[in-house]
Parts: C-alpha cells; structure tokens; sequence
C-alpha cells in the first residue's frame, strides 16, 4: 500500500459522503437461531469531481509537462478508497468497475486485522497533459465517467445480546487523492471526509419467536445438576466442571431440552476415610523381664523400670478402603492405564504418651524391628512426654501407578515392633494411685493421583463453502460470514443456497472428548488419603508396692480399687492404653484385659 512521502496538505477535504451508500439485510435461521447481517457499501465517484479541487496543480503540471509516473513504473496509487467494519464481520470480494479514461486499474489490499479494505487507484501512464485533456472532456458529463467500487460484508450471531449489539455498530469509508506533481516529487496527499454507516439498517429481531431451549449439565450416575439449568433461544455450550469428565449428550424428544452428562474423573476411586482395621498387641515387662500380655504385673518399689512392646500386624494396613481399591484394580487394571501417582507416603505412625508421674528415662531406648524391606523408620524421638514413631516407604518416587502401589502393598506382612525400655516412675508418683500410658497407632496411604483428560475429536460440520459468482465483474458475490459455534444439539449446517440469496452464518458442530468445555486439556488432581485405625484398644492396670507400713491393729476391710477409664478416640488415632491403677492390700497387682467392641 501507498506511502505518503511527505507531510499531508492543507487543502479542503474531498466530499466523499456524498458518493457514499449502503444496503442491508437480516437473514433469520430458526435452528439453531442465527441473526445474520449482509450488508453492501457502494461507492460510485465521479473522477472529475474527485479532481475538481487539484485542477490548477494539475494545470502548472501539465505546463512543464509532467508526468506523475515513470513510464512502467506506476507502484504508488494515486487514489485510496478504505472500507472499515467491526472486528468479527466478514469482507466478501471486492469488484471495481471504471467509466473514466483516467483510470488504468484497481487493485485491493486488506488491512492488517481483516477489518478493513483498502481499493488503490492508478492513473493511466500519461502525462499530465494528457490526463488534463480527459479530464477536460469529462467535465460535460461527469456522472458517465465515474469509479464505482462495491464492498460486501456479513456477520452472524447466535447470542441475541451481539446481535443487538452490531446491529448499533458502523462501518467508515475514507479515502485519499496522492497527487504526484512528477514521477520524482514527493506526493502532496489529500484526505477526503469520512463517511459513517450502519451495519445493519432496519435489523430483524430473529430471536422474537424463538423457542426457549433448556441446557442442563447433570451427574450421569444419579442425575443431578452440576450448575444451574440455563434457558435460551439456543442451547448453551458443555461447560468444563472441576472432578468431571463430559461423557455424553442426550437430546429430548421435543427437542427443547439439552442435557450434558458428565462422570467423576476419579469416580472408581473409594472415597477418602477411615477404616478401624487394625489389631495391635501390646506387651509389658518389669524389672528386664521379657514384655508379655499377662493379666498381672507386680511392681516391687517406686524405682523399678517398665518395658512396653507395641506389635503392629502389617497386615491390617492394607485393609479397608485400600483393599477395595486394590480389588477394582485387580478386576479391571485397563481402567486405570490414565491414572498417575505421585508423592506416596505408605506406611504407619505410633505415639505412646505417658502421664506426668511416669517419664522416658532413657530416651535413647526406643527400638523398631520387624520391618520389610522398602520400609522404614523415619522418626524415632521422644518430645516431653510423647514417643513417636513413623514408619514410611523408602522410595515414594517408584509409586506412580496402581500398579506399583499394589507391589508396595504387597510387601507389608508379618509384625513389626516398637519396643520402649527404661520408663521410670517420676518423684511425683505415688502407690496406689492410676496412671495411664495413651497408645495411639493410625496405618496412611496417602498419594496425589493424576489424570490428564484427552480430547477426543469429532471435525465439526464446516460451514459450506458457496461457490463465488461468474458473472459481469462488477456483480457483487455476498460476504460469507464466519460460521459460529453451534453445539452437539444442532442439525447440520445446510447446503449454499443459490448465489444471489443472502444465507445464514453456517454452524460448526464442537469437538467432544473428556475435556468438552475447557479451552485446553486440563490435568485433574486429586488428594487421595486412607487411614487404618486401632478397632480394640487394650486397658493394662499396673501399681507398684508402698513402703512399709506398722501393722494395723484392727482389720480394715480393702477398698475396691478404682477402674481406669479407656480413652476415647482421639481424631483418627486410636489405640492400647496401659493404665497404672493402685491394687488394694499391700501387694500391688494388675490385671489385663482386652476390650472388645
């Protein structure tokens, strides 16, 4: 395109309103409902008065005779005609048609964003001389030697909101006169006014008489609405909804109800949550004795030393929920070739908390046996009263399928045990008195499971491809609008109708696949997390002797001792709990039992 290659003149602007109209028209398709805008801008200019306004510069050209182009050499336009509509409109093909002997040639260029149009006018390769004679000539008759260019356009909305919208839009023509003195003076340019017209005269409400179409987007298991139920003239677009995959589509017999279904991504995974699977056995010793599960236990004096023995069975951690995601996988391990694993932990914690009146006097003696290889302990420390114990997986990074979850699993077998040595009672404690050691053991399998949705693609129908005109070359061929986005409840998009009918914007039917309704594929996530927890907790009573004491010189009958309280779960730990309970007479005695619920 032309450019200027000086500064602009002052000169009164070419009235370029004046030769400036359009035409329009609204087409109406009832399914889905379309408003589509074919509009035609025409501009007939007689060249004569176009140049009325540079006679005498053409004149004092002409004298020296000038030319305003080499010979062969005609690049630059003399004549600029721009059309310019709203983004989203389409511009058809342009013809030009000239009467006026000073005209060789039209050619069009589009503008940058395919907005706008611009027509480049070229004088013949004459000298000045010879173009003031035609000019002279057509003088007597200017509306017989005129430049007429046509511009069609089209534009097509299934939302009744843009529909109004454009329908207030405008298209602008401009254009400018480049008078070049000599082939080898730089251009004096010379802008017309600009002229404004509406897109759409006397636009059609295509939505009026519409029926109101019903989109729903639902739950394929149960049925129920994923968001609210939309109403329209058209069905509304699949929406992406976080945790769902689109599955399918269904169309109701009228035709008026739309409805999206959609199934959970991670649906086949056992929901996160607690299971009480876990059976622990727990063992006490005085004294370096070998810890047992016996009914009674003596303690001699306030100095002896406690040993106590958790025993977790490796085998209640792969209960519950785990175990019925392992059967799913077992049954159909194809259903899960999409999903991904990450940051696995896989294993167990136990936390023995003494009361005040015992303590850790060695907290050094704390000691876990009985793991299977790929597992173990990665925390062994005593806080203040609390003993803690983690067991974990040593190689998380190798669990990123089911499959290998299920490998892992499979390693947990046999007993492992937590063994604690030297508890002592602190200056505090006294005989006869309970105490209580809380036991809380909780088995995690805990992962983030990854699925990328994929897209599978079904080629919308393409708006059809109307053949253009062989007419006279100036017969104006219609714009064909974009097409819009229909949705999979639309028909096809209909064949062309002939070439001089305005047509409707055709439709594209969307892809489907998981991921209908997002702009991209999206990467699901989901924080997968099973606990096991201790289902009969064991209560232990243990007392040690008082000093000695004279002997009494009446017989006082023995008060029953005090039964201890069992804990009560505490969030999702539960467990063994040793309570220390004073035992009547001077022999302190306790007796073990297990609690069953």
């Amino acid at each position: 395109m032309f450019a200027p290659r000086s500064a602009q003149a002052d000169a009164q602007p070419f009235s370029l309103s004046q030769y400036v109209s359009s035409t329009s028209t609204t087409v109406c398709n009832t399914n889905p409902v379309i408003t589509t805008y074919h509009g035609t801008v025409v501009l007939n200019i007689p060249i004569t008065a176009l140049m009325a306004g540079h006679e005498a510069e053409i004149r004092a050209a002409a004298a020296q005779g000038l030319s305003p182009h080499d010979s062969g050499n005609n690049d630059n336009p003399d004549i600029t005609l721009t059309v310019s509509v709203p983004e989203g409109v389409t511009l058809g093909t342009s013809p030009a048609k000239s009467t006026s002997s000073m005209i060789a040639y039209t050619s069009f260029s589009p503008g940058a964003e395919r907005t706008q149009v611009t027509a480049n006018i070229q004088l013949r390769d004459l000298n000045w001389q010879q173009l003031l004679d035609i000019y002279d000539a057509e003088k007597a008759d200017p509306d017989q030697h005129t430049i007429k260019v046509q511009v069609p356009y089209a534009v097509g909305t299934t939302d009744p909101a843009e529909a109004t919208q454009l329908a207030s839009e405008q298209v602008t023509v401009t254009g400018t006169f480049n008078f070049f003195a000599s082939a080898t003076a730089p251009a004096q340019v010379f802008n017309f006014d600009t002229k404004t017209l509406a897109l759409a005269q006397s636009p059609t409400d295509c939505f009026a008489s519409a029926p109101t179409r019903t989109t729903r987007w639902v739950d394929e298991e149960d049925g129920h609405d994923l968001q609210p139920p939309k109403t329209g003239p058209n069905f509304f677009q699949a929406a992406g909804i976080p945790d769902y995959e689109f599955s399918t589509q269904e169309l109701s017999a009228d035709g008026l109800t739309g409805i999206y279904k959609y199934k959970k991504v991670f649906g086949s995974l056992p929901v996160n949550g607690d299971d009480p699977t876990i059976d622990t056995d727990f063992r006490v010793g005085l004294e370096g004795n070998t810890p047992t599960q016996t009914e009674k236990i003596y303690a001699e004096s306030k100095d002896s030393l406690l040993t106590i023995e958790n025993v977790v069975h490796l085998n209640d951690l792969r209960g519950g929920r785990i175990a019925k995601l392992l059967e799913k996988y077992d049954e159909a391990p194809n259903a899960f070739d999409d999903i991904a694993l990450k940051n696995a932990h896989l294993g167990f914690t136990t936390q023995i908390t003494l009361p005040a009146q015992l303590k850790f006097s060695d907290p050094s003696a704390i000691s876990v046996t009985g793991l299977p290889q790929g597992f173990s302990a990665k925390t062994v420390a005593v806080n203040g009263q609390t003993a803690t114990v983690t067991v974990d997986f040593d190689n998380p990074d190798q669990i990123t399928t089911i499959a290998a979850l299920k490998d892992a699993m499979s390693a947990l077998h046999g007993d492992a045990v937590i063994t604690i040595q030297k508890i002592a009672f602190t200056e505090s404690a006294t005989a006869d008195t309970d105490y209580q050691i809380d036991h809380l053991t909780q088995g995690v399998i805990s992962v983030d499971v990854e699925k990328q949705l994929g897209v599978i693609v079904r080629p919308g129908t393409p708006s059809p491809a109307c053949p253009p005109t062989m007419d006279d070359y100036d017969t104006v061929v219609l714009a064909e609008p974009r097409p819009v986005v229909g949705t999979v409840f639309d028909p096809p998009s209909p064949a062309c109708p002939p070439t001089d009918t305005p047509y409707s914007a055709g439709w594209t039917l969307p892809m489907t696949g998981p991921s209908a309704g997002w702009d991209e594929a999206p990467l699901m996530k989901h924080p997968l997390k099973y606990t096991t927890s201790e289902a009969h907790p064991d209560v232990t009573r243990f007392s040690f002797k008082p000093g000695p004491t004279p002997t009494p010189t009446t017989v006082t009958p023995s008060v029953p001792p005090t039964p201890a309280t069992q804990l009560a779960k505490t969030g999702a730990l539960t467990g063994d709990m040793l309570v220390l309970a004073a035992v009547t007479g001077t022999i302190g005695a306790t007796a073990m039992r297990r609690k069953r619920s």
